[in-house]
């Protein structure tokens, strides 16, 4: 049998937040979730015990039970170190363990461990003892005191150990007395099978596979599973409208084309702007333009300008700011190409973003729409927002 000891009794300092990290949202579900299912789903694996803190064992508890992980066994509270932890995580191991089944260490803050590295590691074990995960090292480790460098040590034998590690569970026993008659105070569980001179094998970790410690390291495995940061919205706008056979006078963009058919609308019909409007509301789950511009068209205002101002001003006070603004706009005329810098000078000054955030692309459509017939204008927006 191979049994698994997912440690989850760290208090996660370093993370910098009041909340604990292991239940912090990654990719919808809690941290610790993805480390415990990739043991849970193992083929390999018989069980698991999971050790926890007094402050969240309630939490983790409920959540063993709400995504139905049968192979967590016992949960059991851990000690101060993780020396502890591991010690009371392998009492709590089944009796009937053999000598020869592998045993194997799991951080909950490593959530990207593979089904792969489960594999190698259970069986390196079985044929040299014992075996860890890691990463080579890729920069220059220098060894220091207070004030100065003191040596500079050769990175090729230089291996930044991850988890899981494992062993056979006579060699952990016997690693856990030693270190108890010794009082040996360990950062991870080879290093107590290095005080019993355990050879460790071991195969270099996946690339994503690390734990997560830092706010920056919470940002990069979001980004690996496919999360949008917090402090960044998205929002995808549309408007069109018909030009008007008796006018004169085309608004677009904030710039006024005197030569061009006038669209029509109660408003100045400048499509670009109000498609930028939808797209900032939905971003920030507010409104569509036709909410506010049929009240300001009531009282004459006309000036799409106007009514951007609104839109831009609920964007402040949620204390967000544009990053970027994507149009694309289907006509047939007027072009839109030779337009496409007087345009986005417009828009610079209006939504104070420099030029290269802003792109504007446009199409005929093969003259399969009304718009690329030359019938009216229609323009697609999508904006991304951060945090200002």
């Amino acid at each position: 049998m191979n049994y698994a000891l997912i440690l989850a009794a760290g208090r996660g300092q370093r993370m910098k937040t009041h909340h604990d990290k292991l239940l912090l949202q990654i990719g919808g579900k809690p941290l610790v979730y993805h480390s415990l299912v990739a043991f849970n789903d193992h083929p390999d694996i018989e069980g698991m015990v999971l050790i926890v803190n007094k402050a969240n064992k309630f939490d983790l508890e409920k959540l063993v039970k709400q995504y139905h992980l049968p192979k967590v066994h016992k949960i059991v509270i851990g000690g101060l170190t993780r020396q502890q932890s591991f010690a009371k995580g392998f009492e709590a191991l089944p009796k009937n363990l053999g000598k020869n089944d592998v045993v194997i260490a799991h951080n909950g803050d490593n959530p990207c461990v593979s089904a792969e590295e489960i594999e190698k590691v259970i069986k390196e074990s079985h044929e040299n003892g014992a075996c860890i995960v890691g990463h080579y090292v890729t920069s220059t480790i220098k060894e220091v005191n207070d004030k100065h460098i003191l040596k500079t040590h050769n990175r090729d034998y230089l291996f930044a150990a991850e988890t899981p590690q494992a062993a056979m569970h006579s060699l952990f026993k016997k690693a856990l007395d030693n270190a108890k008659k010794k009082k040996l105070e360990v950062t991870d569980e080879a290093m107590l099978l290095e005080a019993i001179g355990q050879k460790i094998s071991y195969i270099e970790a996946n690339e994503n596979n690390f734990k997560i410690t830092t706010p920056a390291d919470l940002q990069k495995v979001r980004a690996i599973f496919g999360d949008l940061p917090e402090d960044f919205r998205v929002g995808l706008g549309q408007d069109s409208h018909m030009f008007d056979a008796e006018k004169i006078g085309l608004t677009i963009g904030g710039i006024k084309l005197e030569n061009e058919q006038k669209l029509k609308a109660n408003s100045d019909g400048d499509v670009i702007l109000h498609a930028i409007f939808n797209a900032l509301s939905q971003a920030i789950g507010d409104m569509s333009l036709g909410f506010y511009a049929d009240d300001a068209c009531e009282k004459g205002i006309t000036d799409s300008k106007k009514y951007l101002e609104i839109i831009l001003k609920k964007v402040e006070q949620q204390k967000f700011k544009i990053n970027s603004l994507g149009l694309m706009i289907e006509c047939k005329r007027p072009k839109i190409d030779p337009l496409t810098p007087k345009l986005k000078k417009s828009l610079c000054g209006i939504l104070n973003l420099p030029p290269s955030r802003i792109g504007i692309t446009a199409t005929t459509g093969e003259n399969l729409t009304m718009f690329g017939a030359g019938l009216g204008i229609q323009c697609f927006a999508i904006v991304s927002l951060v945090k200002g």
